[in-house]
């Protein structure tokens, strides 16, 4: 399906938005990067989807990733860079600059913490510099912020039970100005080799009685052949998922759809991520609207903008231009950031009125 006008243009940037898909590490900003590689000694990687200026390439204009080689190398080059608690309150204020600046009032961030916990004695001492980091940008910015703790598919299921155990410790005994610090457990890395049920254990300990909300990934790069769905389908069969990063690979799948439907989940969306990382063919052919209009509940986020030149703010531009989708459509996808996520009900429900009230003014 092609790409139509919108029916109304609204400034996107005063459109109240929660961003629930969000990796801590993919979003520094390329000049935080190239600073803290040369502070370091390490060598500055390659950044695909940006100028050597510190601009975005156009999207049309962007290297997409063949494989993961590319990604992974810019990804770790972030995570080797922070060994000090002034770099990671370096990174956490501006990536909270960078939200409000997309118009964002709620993120939930995914930090890649096991990766540079050696630096701080402990994943706990890394997290509780990210916890003293989000309070700071917060007071700063006004940005309210909870982490994801998640586990990497690819590494030990031992090692996923102790992060449980961190991300309830996260929520029981650390707190962000009063609110509790980690708000969900999640689940990334490689399908291919790595189904969910190994990690059962460790999701059961870390959102039972509803403590953290289960966000895993799934649905993004196939399993195996024609196996997308099925992996969206034991995310929530298996790890009882409330929201799943990307899981677009269930559409047309009437299982999956079905499940998501009936079950309530949400798909946490990126568009952008989706197209560079060739898991659809093309923009215009990305599957958002078709989960909307067969009634799956969806978000718009921006993944990783360190790695694809993006912004939430310029995703909802995407969405607005190359899928056609209206004010209509993109507010209820706004309107849903806010309703699934864990913000306070204070900000869940200015956010929701934001909103409304952005979408009764003239276009």
């Amino acid at each position: 399906m092609g790409a139509c006008r919108p029916k109304y243009t609204r400034d996107l940037r005063t459109l109240p938005k929660a961003e629930l898909h969000l990796h801590l590490e993919g979003a520094m900003r390329p000049g935080t990067l190239r600073d803290l590689c040369r502070k370091y000694g390490l060598d500055v990687p390659r950044i695909p989807c940006w100028t050597d200026g510190g601009d975005p390439i156009p999207l049309d204009e962007c290297e997409r990733f063949s494989d993961f080689s590319a990604f992974v190398g810019v990804y770790v080059a972030a995570c080797s860079c922070l060994r000090t608690p002034e770099d990671i309150r370096r990174l956490v204020l501006e990536v909270s600059v960078d939200l409000r600046a997309s118009g964002v009032l709620y993120a939930e961030i995914a930090p890649s913490l096991t990766y540079y916990a050696c630096h701080f004695g402990s994943a706990e001492n890394a997290l509780r510099e990210l916890v003293e980091a989000a309070r700071l940008a917060e007071d700063e910015t006004g940005v309210v912020l909870g982490y994801i703790i998640s586990a990497e598919r690819q590494l030990c299921p031992d090692d996923a039970v102790d992060l449980a155990r961190l991300a309830r410790k996260g929520a029981e005994d650390m707190n962000i100005n009063g609110r509790p610090a980690v708000v969900g457990f999640g689940l990334h890395g490689p399908e291919e080799g790595h189904p969910p049920g190994p990690f059962r254990a460790a999701f059961e300990l870390a959102c039972g009685e509803g403590l953290l909300a289960s966000v895993p990934h799934a649905g993004e790069l196939p399993p195996g052949p024609g196996l997308g769905a099925r992996s969206v389908v034991d995310a929530v069969a298996v790890l009882g998922a409330d929201r799943i990063g990307h899981g677009v690979l269930a559409l047309g799948d009437s299982d999956a759809m079905d499940m998501l439907r009936t079950k309530g989940v949400v798909l946490d969306v990126c568009v952008t991520s989706n197209y560079l990382l060739n898991v659809v063919d093309s923009l215009e052919g990305h599957p958002l609207r078709w989960f909307l209009d067969e009634g799956v509940r969806c978000t718009i986020n921006s993944d990783d903008p360190l790695l694809f030149g993006c912004s939430v703010l310029s995703e909802y531009g995407v969405c607005r231009h190359r899928l056609g989708m209206s004010d209509e459509v993109l507010g209820e996808c706004a309107r849903t950031s806010f309703e699934f996520s864990r913000a306070p009900d204070e900000v869940r429900l200015r956010g929701v009125k934001g909103v409304d009230d952005w979408l009764e003014t003239d276009p």
